[in-house]
């Protein structure tokens, strides 16, 4: 059985309402709350460029490009709705309209022998 259901968060860097690219620090203290909060985040990538289509967009057919930073959160399977509201709340953070969440799949810990929790009680 898998330890968690892992997650792709991804997270425009330029307020979507004003425009204003968001300090780094702002990321900095989300990822640092959501490690706290979740037990770990992977950064996998920041200022990746992207593109989407936005029919309320102005523009060249509502195509919007943005730059996002791209994280993965695995969480036990009974907290994907707490980690899924967060994400609505990292949205309306981050000025947002919405973020792209997608369930990568699942991940199991893999022990060192010497570490292995499971090994200590049994």
């Amino acid at each position: 059985m898998p330890d968690l259901v892992v997650f792709n968060i991804v997270v425009p860097r330029t307020d979507d309402r004003t425009g204003i690219v968001h300090a780094p620090k702002k990321f900095r203290d989300w990822v640092l709350a959501t490690a706290r909060r979740f037990g770990g985040i992977s950064v996998v990538g920041i200022n990746l460029r992207g593109l989407w289509f936005d029919p309320a967009a102005a523009g060249v057919a509502g195509l919007v490009e943005d730059h996002n930073n791209w994280y993965k959160v695995g969480v036990p399977a009974g907290r994907v709705d707490e980690l899924r509201d967060y994400v609505r709340e990292t949205a309306t953070a981050f000025g947002q309209k919405c973020l792209y969440f997608e369930r990568a799949g699942e991940a199991e810990f893999v022990w060192d022998p010497a570490h292995d929790p499971a090994a200590r009680l049994g």
